[in-house]
């Protein structure tokens, strides 16, 4: 009887909320439409598995959104100043939680892996079996607190570029020892590079919660519930998985 009172009143509390994005002004929303097979231009169309799980969430709920692609450190500054009001997927730290309300539930949950050039045989276990070596990062990108603590130790070198596809071109060439990604992103780009000499470890360094969050410039927080439902709701219903399929062959 209690739990029926809970979700009762949970559901109550949700269709109080629902009414609250009726007559809003069109949001303004960001991406860097660059990390395929989660967000990339197709045809001149922004698609992807964020793209599409982000859409079908909006459409549920009736809210207009201008969606556009900027570089992801240009996304962060604007979202900071209230330029935007939401982007995503951003991984959640102390810094950006000053200045954006982050969703609860993840929009993507992503497995960062290392790729390295064949005949490199390097093992990866802990971040101590990659000392000395030079790793390829975007600008931007965060990782987990383990790893920025080893670059500030000096343990290995980081070096940054705005554009992915540029790492693994470095990395295709021996410029870089070894380039972090999501692991499906990095899968997608050595298909469309048609970059045979490049695979990833079998270790990954982390699995790690990215959200979609709300510039808290523009007051937006009463959203996040919202959109913590409807991402839930996805993949309890199954329209998740079956955006996942659409982008990621069996």
């Amino acid at each position: 009887m209690k739990f029926a009172t809970v979700i009762a009143g949970l559901l109550l509390f949700y269709l109080m909320l629902v009414p609250s994005v009726q007559g809003m002004e069109k949001l303004k929303c960001a991406t860097s439409g660059n990390f395929s097979p989660l967000n990339f231009m197709q045809d001149k169309r922004l698609v992807g598995i964020d793209v599409d799980q982000f859409k079908q969430a909006t459409q549920r709920l009736n809210l207009a959104v201008d969606l556009i692609v900027l570089p992801f450190t240009r996304i962060l500054i604007q979202m900071e100043e209230g330029a935007l009001d939401c982007m995503f997927s951003a991984f959640k730290t102390p810094e950006r939680e000053v200045y954006m309300d982050f969703s609860s539930v993840p929009i993507h949950v992503s497995s960062l892996v290392f790729f390295e050039k064949e005949g490199s045989n390097i093992t990866f276990n802990t971040l101590e079996d990659i000392k000395g070596l030079t790793v390829g990062l975007v600008r931007g990108f965060k990782t987990s607190a383990e790893f920025d603590d080893a670059v500030d130790q000096g343990l290995f070198k980081v070096e940054f570029v705005s554009d992915i596809e540029q790492n693994f071109q470095k990395l295709s060439f021996g410029r870089l020892d070894l380039v972090l990604v999501n692991g499906h992103v990095g899968g997608n780009i050595l298909k469309r590079l048609n970059l045979a000499n490049i695979s990833p470890l079998p270790n990954p360094l982390i699995a790690q919660p990215a959200y979609l969050t709300f510039s808290k410039k523009s007051d937006l927080s009463h959203l996040v519930p919202l959109f913590d439902h409807e991402l839930t709701k996805a993949k309890q219903d199954g329209s998740y998985q079956k955006i996942i399929d659409r982008y990621i062959a069996k």
